[in-house]
Parts: structure tokens; sequence; C-alpha cells
């Protein structure tokens, strides 16, 4: 991630925008991405941008994206909102972690998961993302915090082979 969409980033968590205007302007982004083409070219006029902006996102956030167009940063605009979202969750002490999985844990093992994470990090709370990976062959890795913590049969074969062979 660039200094740029990061600085922008936090730009967007401190003008405290609604969630939803932000969410929409995400979506609108992912899933029609000619728009973010038309926001990044050189070749459209900025006059047009701004039209274009006017029509198709929320009231809210317009503003923001017509600076960061004037500025020619829109192709950024996907990693500002993950900016954005990784300063508001070290402002409000969120912890986001990603869980891989071959079989997906219960209500009651995703919080037991999640309260072990506030511990282990001293997190607020935690955003857990969940992903199936029937490559584990059984466990499950978390990653939290730039660290992984493996409990996967795969991960553990891999362990037990280091041992074997280092001897």
């Amino acid at each position: 991630m660039t200094d740029t969409a990061m600085n922008y980033g936090r730009v967007l968590m401190e003008l405290e925008l609604p969630k939803e205007a932000v969410r929409q302007t995400e979506d609108v982004l992912r899933t029609v991405p000619e728009v973010l083409k038309i926001l990044s070219s050189p070749a459209v006029k900025p006059a047009e941008k701004e039209r274009a902006i006017d029509r198709i996102f929320p009231a809210e956030i317009r503003n923001f994206l017509k600076v960061v167009c004037r500025h020619q940063e829109a192709a950024l605009l996907p990693e500002m909102f993950e900016a954005c979202r990784e300063a508001y969750c070290g402002k409000h002490h969120i912890l986001r972690a990603h869980l891989l999985y071959v079989t997906a844990p219960d209500e009651r093992q995703q919080e037991g998961i999640k309260e072990l994470l506030k511990k282990r990090y001293r997190a607020d709370a935690v955003e857990l993302s969940m992903e199936q990976d029937n490559s584990l062959m059984g466990g499950f890795v978390i990653r939290a915090a730039g660290q992984e913590t493996d409990c996967s049969l795969r991960g553990r074969l891999a362990r037990l082979e280091e041992k074997l062979t280092r001897r």
C-alpha cells in the first residue's frame, strides 16, 4: 500500500462519513470497474468526472472523491478504502484477523476464537473474516497482526517432516 493511499485513507477515516456512504461507494467501484477507469483516466476531463461523481455516488462522499480526482489519485481508491479500514480499526482497537478452515466453526467456536484473539492482542473487538481452504487437510490457520498461528494438519505434517529431516 502506498503512502499516498494511506494518507488519503486516514483523511477519509477522520472525515467520519456515514459508513453506509463509504460502503456504497466501495460497492460501486468493485462491481462496476468501468467507473474507476473513468475516474482514473487522464483522457476524461475533470468536469466530466465531477458530473459522474454527482450522478453515481452518495452526497456525503462526493467532495472527497472530487479532491482525489483533482489530484489524479483515483486509481488508488481501493487502497484508500483499505487504509481507512485499517486506520479505523487501529483507532478503535479492533483487531482484523483472517481464519482459514476446512470445516466451518460454529457460532460458539467463532466467539471463542474472537475472545482468545482479544486477550492475546489486547483488542477491544475482533473483525474475523473466514475462508475455506481444503488444502489444510484439517484444523485451521489464524492470521492476525502480522502473525500466523497454524493449527492445521498440513502445518503439523510440515513441522514433523522438518524435524525428521534435520536429524
